[in-house]
């Protein structure tokens, strides 16, 4: 014979059917016996009816009309003017209207950028090569305009050369 702690283990599987019929015979020969017991079984079927009254439909659902007026609906034919009507409706309904806002936006960063993708205006590249003499010591700048660069040459005239001339020293040239 089983302890009351197994028969309470069984007994919701005992209610519903799903011991075999062993088992299912050893749960109510003790069920019968004991008061503990039969006061659980008792409690499970208040239980379960209920569950079953909560889940049971109040009155049945009739169907036969709504039938009726899906088919009705699909044989009949609507006007041009209504179905671009509902064309329209389908595309600027609430939830089709989401992309309306990244699209305005990726536009307008579009024709932004267009602007800049234009030829530029030609600039005057003006370059300046200026030459200062100074003590024997001979500095030439060049300054670039466009590309902002500016070169500087620092060179020393050798001793005895005479520019105007033409004629060199010896002498290799230091810098």
């Amino acid at each position: 014979m089983k302890s009351c702690d197994e028969i309470r283990k069984c007994l919701g599987a005992w209610v519903d059917g799903e011991l075999g019929r062993d088992e299912a015979d050893a749960v109510r020969s003790h069920v019968e016996a004991c008061p503990a017991c039969s006061e659980e079984r008792r409690q499970l079927d208040r239980l379960n009816v209920s569950i079953k009254s909560v889940l049971a439909p109040q009155r049945p659902m009739a169907f036969e009309p709504f039938w009726r007026g899906v088919e009705r609906r699909i044989n009949e034919k609507n006007s041009w003017r209504d179905e671009w009507m509902d064309r329209l409706r389908g595309a600027f309904g609430r939830p089709n209207l989401a992309w309306s806002i990244p699209a305005v936006i990726g536009l307008a960063l579009v024709l932004y950028s267009l602007r800049f993708w234009k030829e530029p205006t030609p600039r005057n590249n003006f370059a300046a090569v200026e030459s200062i003499d100074a003590y024997g010591r001979n500095v030439a700048l060049l300054r670039e305009n466009e590309t902002r660069t500016t070169v500087i040459w620092l060179y020393q005239n050798q001793e005895g050369d005479d520019e105007t001339s033409g004629e060199t020293s010896e002498q290799s040239p230091t810098f």
